[in-house]
């Protein structure tokens, strides 16, 4: 823990603005002490669980779009002039603590500068043929062919992607690698790249040179931590953006700390993440709040409103629903209020836990798996109680789905197009042709705070480890900030965003074309 003259950093969470007189931490209720730290406090049982999370908002976002290989060999990594190329394993910071091996899964067939098509849904012939011209070291025209592609998939990032790397050609610039589930959940990947093409496009036409690689994990552990080892080997990557949830970046996690490559998760929010950074320097930051962050903010709202006996509904078998529920009812418990009853919304028949259960309000947590049990609890409540959820219902379907049993809802979000700093929301309607969602935004700042880091640290391309020591140093100090899609971007000592989440109310309206919308509250 350190101290200031007006406030105390907690030694568990990193949050910086408690008190000076604070006898715990806002944020987690870890105990203060003025030049020391001391063992947190349990209030209840497992109420230091959120530590466990594990899956991140593995959800469609707001407004999504919705849309519709030659191999590498062995040994070999793409790089950024065209072709392969047998790349040694950059030298360890720390040769005392080696790479784990690399998982099982082939992680060079889902690597890409622009000389394959990771999306397997994606066959236009233009990409298809841009991608064989890149291959063959043919830029001029690779961008031909790739411009012809981005005309026809107007809102697809990779085209764009490749179209910016070709343009480049074998111009020297630095490598940043962006990893998302392109084959597993494709359109939430492909808002994850929105959000990176534009910030690329953007960069490129400032005149500083990045190019990227774009990375399919399939949402799948074995192969996140394939791609991760291909990743720290190859070192015109200088860094990661991704991955694209809890559980595919908590697999990968360890082998970027470990192999010192700087990794920011941009949609990633299990409080796990955090535990990582306490092994040596950091390389592992977000941009999302974390789970933590979320429940606390949820919880401290709906006091406010006067209600204080919730009966809560989520997923034990989701550890990011029980970290995010876990993470709620702490801060509940510290602050005066009472968890009226917990209820699993994977067994048994939920909805009808609401009889007699003596709560003053409605706490919605599932997951993805547990979402459509949670709109049959709303839809059973019928507007009788309050209704509070978390960030998994910050998406298309609660407005289809869940309709007037939500109107008056409160939902944590970590962003709004009507909260979002200017000029992105509408720089991204432009380009796309449409509204983009939380993914997009996360992945811009992400981009943007590498791009920041990239200035403070002097990374030049080619400076391989040295580059990538110098971009996490950047991040992690005193005093950096980056102006992303939600204002300033800067990171706790644990390499959480030092932010707040936003906090928006469904009603009536016409934005989202389903009768009802998320308005943010003032």
């Amino acid at each position: 823990m350190t101290d200031s003259f007006n406030h105390v950093t907690c030694p568990k969470c990193g949050y910086e603005q408690n008190s000076n007189t604070a006898k715990k931490c806002e944020i987690c209720g870890q105990a203060l002490k003025k030049g020391g730290s001391l063992a947190p406090i349990l209030v209840g049982a497992g109420a230091l669980a959120f530590l466990g999370g594990l899956a991140g908002l593995g959800v469609l976002g707001y407004n999504a779009f919705v849309k519709p290989q030659a191999q590498t060999p062995p040994g070999q990594v793409v790089v950024p002039g065209g072709g392969t190329a047998t790349t040694p394993p950059t030298t360890p910071t720390n040769p005392t603590t080696p790479t784990p091996p690399a998982q099982p899964g082939n992680a060079a067939s889902a690597l890409s500068w622009g000389d394959k098509v990771i999306f397997a849904d994606n066959t236009n012939a233009d990409l298809q043929a841009g991608v064989a011209a890149f291959a063959a070291g043919d830029f001029a025209t690779a961008v031909t062919r790739f411009q012809a592609a981005r005309q026809a998939l107007r809102n697809d990032p990779e085209p764009l992607i490749y179209l910016n790397n070709a343009k480049l050609g074998t111009t020297t610039a630095l490598g940043i690698a962006v990893v998302v589930p392109a084959n597993d959940t494709p359109n939430a990947a492909r808002e994850l790249l929105r959000g990176v093409a534009q910030a690329q496009d953007e960069s490129i036409q400032a005149g500083v040179p990045i190019k990227v690689m774009i990375a399919d994990d399939r949402n799948d552990p074995n192969q996140a931590a394939a791609i991760a080892n291909a990743l720290v080997q190859n070192a015109d990557i200088v860094a990661v953006v991704g991955h694209g949830t809890s559980t595919a970046t908590l697999a990968a996690a360890p082998i970027y700390q470990q192999g010192q490559l700087p990794m920011i998760a941009p949609t990633s929010t299990t409080t796990e993440l955090t535990t990582l950074t306490r092994q040596g320097s950091n390389m592992l930051f977000r941009v999302i709040p974390s789970d933590q962050f979320t429940g606390t903010t949820l919880a401290r709202h709906m006091l406010s409103t006067g209600k204080s006996r919730p009966i809560v509904f989520y997923n034990s078998q989701s550890s990011y629903s029980q970290s995010l529920q876990t993470a709620f009812s702490t801060t509940l418990g510290l602050e005066g209020g009472q968890v009226a009853s917990l209820v699993d919304l994977s067994q048994g028949n939920p909805s009808a836990s609401l009889q007699g259960s003596g709560a003053d309000a409605v706490v919605l947590m599932p997951d993805s798996a547990t979402f459509d049990a949670a709109i049959a609890v709303a839809q059973a409540n019928q507007g009788q109680l309050p209704v509070f959820a978390g960030d998994a219902f910050y998406r298309i379907e609660t407005l289809e789905k869940g309709g007037n049993s939500l109107n008056g809802a409160i939902l944590t979000v970590p962003w709004h197009p009507l909260r979002s700093t200017p000029p992105f929301a509408q720089n991204a309607s432009s380009l796309w042709g449409g509204d983009v969602n939380w993914r997009t935004a996360l992945s811009y700042d992400a981009f943007q705070a590498l791009k920041a880091a990239r200035t403070v640290g002097n990374v030049a391309p080619g400076s391989g480890a040295t580059g990538r020591t110098a971009l996490a140093t950047a991040l992690g100090g005193q005093g950096f900030s980056a102006t992303g899609s939600t204002g300033a971007v800067s990171f706790l000592p644990s390499g959480d965003r030092n932010t707040t989440v936003l906090l928006v109310q469904v009603q009536p309206g016409t934005r989202s074309g389903t009768g009802f919308d998320f308005v943010p509250l003032p």
